[in-house]
This record gives structure tokens, C-alpha cells and sequence, in this order.
């Protein structure tokens, strides 16, 4: 930075040559002007630290000189010298951001140089707030757009963390200290959905026991047909308040079921595909499943009990039927073994003489 800049206007020669003089000695550059409207022109070209001009100038007075800096620089600094010094000059001055008025002759050189280099110092002050205010700005600025990025990066991490969990086969849920329930995925909330329907709540009832001492890291429940596993684990970096809880589905095994049960399941699938709304080309489809499923349990009901077949079986066995032309005769000799064989299963008590 170079020299402050200095404007001294008055129309009195000899007090604006005083003046200069007292400025040169604290280094100013300094521009001079010998009325208000050679004032202007120059505060119109040139930008000044300081102004100390006289009120009373033909042309333009000291107040506009004070409102004109004033307008150009808000941190100009003006000094108003006058020898006709009323009180109302002086509030007017000072309203309009004079930093001080004197009156002319000066009691001592002192009271104008003092007031002079205040008059600087009070500039410098504010020019460093207002850089000081800039440099804080910037930095807010920085900071906002740091936090920015960082809660960005928050929200991509939380988002791909959500992203893996919903791809899971398995649901899992995090669980607070105090029961809340902090995070699920998909699979966990339809677990949790089905656990609300069931009178006995399974898996809200084994959540309930997850921080008490005896509680299990393991237990198995029964859910809409299904057994799930529930294995829990401490979340790292909780003090062992939040818990993990990975729910595992295992199909319950189904009992055997017999040929009508079967046919039933059908029918019932069959009657739901009629009650919702299927495309037409699936209409034909589904007629053709109808007349299958009956053609199946018209088969079954046709079907000889056990003992028919049993009945069967023996009213077959006729062994003094001709044999078919083309067939072996039977042996006399087999034929009486086979007969007392029947004998045999029929008594169990002569099983044991053979």
C-alpha cells in the first residue's frame, strides 16, 4: 500500500498552506484545493483517506464536500475546520459522518495533528474489520460448502448402506438399548409385519430380552408357517447398547398329505386365479386347469380302496381255471405249497411247526 491520500480544501490561503505543512510532516500525499468546487472536481476523480476542508467555501460548502466523500467512500474520513463555528454546523457535521470538528485558529498544532492521525487510525480500523469481515465470510463459505460435501457424502454412504441391506436375503434390524428399534431392511419389515398379526408377538418378545443379562444370542421362533432364527450381535463402537438382529428364514416341513388333499390345494389355487383379474389369453389356460383338476379327482374317487384290491386279488386267484392257450399249465405241486402258505399266515400258531 502506498501513502494515505489527503484532501485539504479552504479558501483561506495562508490556513490551508498550515494545514499542508502539518500533513507533510506524517508523510501524506496530499492534494490541495482553494474552494468547494475545485473539491469536488478533484473528489470526483480521485479516491482520498482523509478530507479536511473548511464549511464556509464559495461554490460548495464544507457539508456537501462531507456528504459527496461521504457518498464516494463510507470509510473516508472528514475533518471540518471553521472559524464561524455555530452548534448547528457542528450536529450537522457530525450527523453526516464528520469524524471531528475544529475550530480555527487551532489552540496548539498538537489538537490538529492528534486529531488527524485518529481520524487515520479510524480508518485503518475499519478497513481491517471490513477485511477481517470478508476473511470470515469466506471462510463461513468454505465451511458451509465443507459441511455440504460432508452430509452429501453421509447421505451416498447411508444410501448405498440401505442399498446392500434391502439386497439381503436375510432381514436384519439394529435395535437401542432402550427397545427402539433404529434401522430395518425390507426383508425385517415384513418379518416385523407378520410378528404384529400374531397374537404372541415372537420376535417383538425375544427383542425385549436383548439387553437383559440371561438374554440368548440365539433363539429360534415359529412365524405364518415358517421357523426363523434370530442371531443377534454387538454393534461395534455402542458399548454394547446396540444390538444387530439377523432374522433367517427356514421353511417348516410340510406333513404328507394324501391324493384328495392334493386335488383340494388345486382347487383352491384354481379359485383364486378365477377371482382375480387374469389377460385374456390366459382365460383358455386356466379353463384347461379346471377340466384337468376334475378329470384328476374323478380318477381318485374311481380308484379301488385296499381291501377291494384285496378282494380282487384272491376272486382272481382261481386255480381251476383252464389255462389260456398259449400259457403254462400250473404245477399241482406249487399249487399246494402256495395253499399252505395261506394256511399258514392265516393260523400264525402253526408258523411255528414248520
Amino acid at each position: 500500500m502506498g501513502e494515505p491520500v489527503v484532501l485539504v480544501a479552504d479558501d483561506d490561503p495562508e490556513m490551508l498552506q498550515l494545514m499542508v505543512r502539518r500533513l507533510s510532516k506524517q508523510g501524506f500525499e496530499i492534494d490541495q484545493a482553494v474552494d468547494g468546487r475545485s473539491a469536488l472536481e478533484k473528489l470526483s476523480g480521485r479516491a482520498y483517506d482523509l478530507v479536511v476542508t473548511d464549511i464556509y467555501m464559495p461554490g460548495v460548502t464544507g457539508l456537501e464536500l462531507l456528504q459527496q466523500a461521504k457518498e464516494a467512500d463510507q470509510h473516508t474520513q472528514v475533518v471540518v475546520v471553521t472559524a464561524g463555528a455555530t452548534m448547528e454546523n457542528a450536529i450537522e457535521a457530525l450527523n453526516n459522518g464528520a469524524f471531528a470538528y475544529l475550530l480555527k485558529p487551532f489552540d496548539h498544532f498538537s489538537v490538529f495533528d492528534t486529531t488527524v492521525s485518529r481520524a487515520m487510525q479510524f480508518r485503518r480500523a475499519l478497513l481491517d474489520n471490513e477485511r477481517l469481515g470478508e476473511i470470515q465470510r469466506r471462510r463461513g463459505d468454505m465451511l458451509e460448502e465443507e459441511v455440504t460435501e460432508r452430509v452429501q457424502q453421509l447421505q451416498r454412504r447411508r444410501k448405498e448402506l440401505m442399498e446392500l441391506l434391502a439386497s439381503l436375503p436375510d432381514g436384519v434390524m439394529v435395535v437401542e438399548g432402550t427397545g427402539r428399534i433404529m434401522m430395518t431392511n425390507p426383508i425385517a419389515d415384513t418379518w416385523m409385519a407378520h410378528d404384529r398379526q400374531d397374537p404372541g408377538r415372537p420376535i417383538q418378545t425375544y427383542l425385549e430380552t436383548l439387553h437383559e443379562d440371561w438374554a440368548a444370542e440365539e433363539w429360534e421362533v415359529e412365524l405364518v408357517g415358517e421357523k426363523l432364527s434370530l442371531v443377534t450381535s454387538t454393534l461395534a463402537g455402542s458399548d454394547g447398547l446396540r444390538k444387530v438382529v439377523v432374522i433367517r428364514s427356514r421353511p417348516v416341513a410340510r406333513e404328507a398329505i394324501g391324493p384328495e388333499e392334493a386335488i383340494k390345494l388345486l382347487e383352491e389355487a384354481s379359485h383364486w386365479l378365477q377371482v382375480h383379474p387374469l389377460q385374456r389369453a390366459m382365460q383358455s389356460s386356466l379353463k384347461q386347469l379346471d377340466e384337468l383338476i376334475s378329470d384328476l379327482r374323478g380318477k381318485i374317487q374311481e380308484r379301488p380302496s385296499t381291501d377291494e384290491l384285496r378282494r380282487i386279488e384272491w376272486s382272481e386267484l382261481d386255480l381251476n381255471a383252464k389255462p389260456v392257450e398259449g400259457q403254462p399249465k400250473p404245477d399241482p405241486s406249487q399249487t399246494m405249497k402256495h395253499d399252505a402258505l395261506v394256511e399258514e399266515d392265516l393260523d400264525p400258531g402253526r408258523a411255528g411247526t414248520r
